[in-house]
């Protein structure tokens, strides 16, 4: 039988899914160590404490980090496998795996070529139109920008540095956004108002699948995180065409997608990210067997996930839902008025358990 696997995760970064992995972790009786972000990273104010091996100086990475992590996780003949839970590292990986897997380390991402032809804002456009008929948002003119629009890198990351989409519903906030802006590598679509979607899954190695809908009801300002959201329904979607077409390509791991239905009910395809997801604890709920096929390609041995309860299962994140001038989607109107202090965000909180108590509502 081969050798049950450690799960690596560095904390410090997308720390909601950290804290889902190591709650799903913790219920399989599955080996993993944590690499922390400095004394001050919150994962040592958890029951998880215990499991970190090495604290980082910076947010640096380098080969050097990744020999050091697989000195102190003591890979021998076990297989130390790094979750992916953040893009900056995936492209660090990606560009130095063979390094970093003569260390000791497993990097479960697939060929990075395939990666960046999915995580790109602008290379994914072509893909999803064609595994799924999915279309984006219109596209401005380069040259011709106009507000309301928002500004999407062609590339996630350049100059060492993750870029994100800037929301420019004026015409100020799109001139404020230009300065330093080289506008060869960044590109431009028409706002469109809807209702979001993210479809949250997981693409195993031998064709395995297993998906669920979230429903997004607020996020934070300047299209940051959301903050709650419940398990849905298919919007209209072929799922198995997508899968099967990402499948073909030779994909296999975590994927989040994000679709907006607007008005007129059009399906408007946002992004895909090819990494696990902040909300990723609706999964434990909404879709246990998401992170069971991920365990299983690790080499866990695994049973069958049970069958998840009847929903709506619901994602809370109660501090990142104090931010003044959240963003309120249409399927949240039925339950307003929400905002800081609502049951729902209380309740729901992915802190409020005995596990993070110390971080319920102050992280």
């Amino acid at each position: 039988m081969a050798t049950p696997p450690t799960f690596v995760l560095f904390s410090g970064h997308n720390d909601r899914a950290v804290v889902a992995l190591c709650r799903f972790f913790d219920q399989q009786a599955l080996s993993f160590a944590i690499v922390a972000q400095g004394p001050r990273d919150a994962i040592w104010r958890t029951r998880w404490r215990q499991h970190v091996v090495l604290s980082r100086l910076d947010v640096r990475l380098d080969v050097a980090l990744f020999a050091a992590v697989a000195q102190a996780v003591g890979t021998g003949e076990t297989p130390a496998v790094i979750c992916p839970t953040t893009e900056f590292m995936n492209q660090f990986l990606l560009d130095q795996r063979a390094a970093v897997e003569a260390s000791g380390l497993v990097v479960p991402l697939p060929a990075a070529a395939l990666y960046a032809q999915l995580t790109g804002k602008h290379s994914s456009l072509a893909v999803m139109q064609r595994l799924a008929s999915l279309q984006p948002p219109p596209r401005q003119p380069d040259g011709h920008w106009h507000a309301p629009c928002v500004l999407k890198p062609r590339e996630n990351v350049s100059g060492n540095k993750v870029l994100y989409p800037k929301l420019c519903l004026t015409d100020a906030a799109l001139h404020a956004a230009l300065p330093g802006l080289d506008e060869a590598q960044w590109f431009a679509q028409d706002w469109v108002e809807g209702q979001s979607h993210y479809l949250c899954a997981y693409l195993a190695r031998n064709g395995d699948r297993a998906w669920y809908w979230q429903d997004n009801l607020l996020q934070q300002p300047g299209g940051k995180s959301m903050v709650l959201a419940r398990s849905g329904a298919n919007p209209g979607v072929d799922v198995d065409a997508l899968f099967d077409g990402l499948a073909a390509l030779g994909y296999h791991g975590p994927f989040m997608m994000e679709l907006l239905r607007d008005a007129a009910g059009r399906l408007h395809y946002i992004e895909i990210n090819p990494r696990f997801w902040g909300p990723l604890q609706l999964a434990l709920a909404a879709c246990p067997r998401l992170l069971t096929l991920f365990a299983r390609d690790a080499g866990a041995n695994l049973p069958d996930a049970p069958e998840p309860a009847p929903g709506p299962h619901w994602y809370a994140w109660a501090h990142g839902g104090s931010a003044p001038g959240c963003r309120h989607y249409p399927a949240a109107a039925p339950l307003e008025p929400l905002g800081p202090g609502h049951p729902l965000l209380r309740d729901h909180d992915v802190y409020a358990a005995a596990d993070t108590a110390a971080l319920q509502g102050c992280y």
